[in-house]
């Protein structure tokens, strides 16, 4: 029992009040209106494009976190732990919407706010009177009838949100699913094993190769990578605003030819980087698997001028080592290996003419603490237009913000299924970093 006397529930419903104060200001600043539940139409704020001002960012932040806390704190655990025993309803009812095309068949409807007849959903899908999922990401207008709504416009097909929920949720789901199993499994050596090559995804794909690598599983069968570039580029979504414009790109590339992004996929950052700076090089470096994807995806983005795609093995000499004066970029990549092999990688790409740029998760500690300082007061020190830096946990609000740090905590267990690695704490990133010979410099929080 908490030893604190100040209510939880009164400090956070402050909090929230506080937050959702700053937040609704910032919609009038903008010329928004409020974002309604009641439409099929998405909010301006809702446009991938669209990048969040700092203040409201942190504003929203903070809210979300406060409604999850006083969640946790009104909430029946009895009724907690039901909800979570079904959860993957949720995960398989999002992945079926994509690939069913049901965005696409509401936004058809002859009224879109009105929605259709889930009779004629089913016979447009072909399916048997599919359940659209509940849980927010679909309305039903009337009886039988469902509509779009803020969250299923994430679902149109082509767009990123679409192959994260269709490409990203495949690999991700059909490996944690197999996790319980790698983790009680019977022989000792393989419950115990770090190796890439003894993990749940194993299970499930009931193969001896490892997910990723030039002798992978992703490798060996063909489209797998080029999905998992399309699902890899969909989960990116989330964070390439904060990527983009959060990073003092301008700075790190003075003087250099161009920023590399090794083991770039289908060149996703790179071509949000371009389109934000357009006097910059990009060269996206992946496996030849990776090309027809990446070069596709480069020429949709009206920057393969700028933007070129070069076959690289992170794991041999990188090309360009020795060459120039370059930017070389990672980003949720050494993520995916042990700290040896991390060093390994790393010690393949620098020089001494040239830099290293690290993207990854940093995980914080979940501590709570009934102290800090008022939402109030460090909301009011918040630039509005200004550089991003996040400000620190009001009271009873976990140090990395509970819900809104819960893709990092989500990966980690996608990393355990999938390859045997995990995300990194600070300590854990400095001890990868040494192994390599290098030492981190400065680190760069986003948004």
């Amino acid at each position: 029992m908490s030893t604190s006397t100040t209510s939880e529930i009164s400090s956070l419903l402050e909090t929230l009040t506080t937050s959702l104060d700053v937040f609704k200001a910032e919609l009038v600043r903008q010329h928004f209106p409020e974002p309604s539940l009641l439409t099929s139409r998405p909010h301006a704020i809702d446009d991938p494009s669209y990048v969040t001002p700092p203040r409201m960012y942190e504003a929203r932040r903070v809210a979300v976190s406060s409604l999850d806390r006083l969640r946790l704190l009104l909430e029946s655990p009895a009724e907690a732990l039901a909800v979570s025993c079904i959860a993957s309803g949720e995960i398989q009812g999002v992945r079926l919407a994509a690939e069913l095309g049901l965005h696409e068949v509401l936004a058809d409807a002859q009224n879109p706010e009105e929605g259709e007849d889930v009779r004629v959903v089913a016979v447009k899908t072909r399916t048997d009177a599919p359940k659209l999922v509940n849980r927010g990401w679909f309305r039903e207008t009337k009886a039988g009838w469902f509509a779009n709504n803020r969250r299923s416009h994430m679902l149109q097909k082509g767009s990123k949100g679409y192959h994260c929920a269709k490409d990203m949720s495949f690999y991700m789901n059909n490996a944690i699913d197999k996790l319980p199993e790698a983790m009680t499994h019977p022989d000792e050596s393989f419950r115990m094993s770090r190796n890439p090559e003894r993990t749940a995804w194993n299970i499930y794909a009931n193969s001896d190769l490892p997910f990723f690598g030039p002798r992978s599983w992703l490798s060996d069968k063909p489209g797998e990578a080029e999905r998992f570039a399309l699902g890899m580029g969909g989960y990116g979504v989330a964070s390439d605003n904060g990527v983009t414009y959060d990073v003092p790109w301008m700075d790190f590339v003075k003087g250099k030819d161009a920023i590399v992004d090794v083991g770039g996929g289908q060149g996703t950052l790179c071509c949000a980087l371009a389109a934000a700076y357009p006097e910059v090089k990009f060269v996206v470096q992946d496996l030849p698997a990776t090309r027809e994807a990446a070069e596709k995806y480069i020429a949709s983005r009206g920057v393969a001028g700028r933007v070129i795609f070069e076959e690289q093995d992170f794991f041999e000499p990188n090309r360009r080592r020795g060459t120039g004066r370059y930017v070389f970029l990672m980003q949720k990549v050494l993520h995916d290996w042990s700290d040896e092999e991390g060093a390994r990688i790393l010690s393949n790409i620098l020089d001494g003419e040239s830099q290293m740029f690290i993207i990854d998760l940093i995980i914080p500690p979940t501590t709570v603490s009934p102290d800090g300082p008022s939402v109030k007061e460090s909301l009011a020190t918040v630039d509005i237009q200004g550089p991003y830096k996040p400000i620190p946990s009001p009271p009873f609000i976990p140090n990395d913000f509970g819900d809104m740090h819960r893709i990092a905590h989500s990966i980690n267990i996608c990393l355990i299924s999938l390859c045997n690695s995990f995300e990194r704490t600070y300590a854990d990133m400095e001890n990868m970093v040494r192994l390599a010979g290098m030492r981190i410099k400065t680190v760069t929080t986003t948004r």
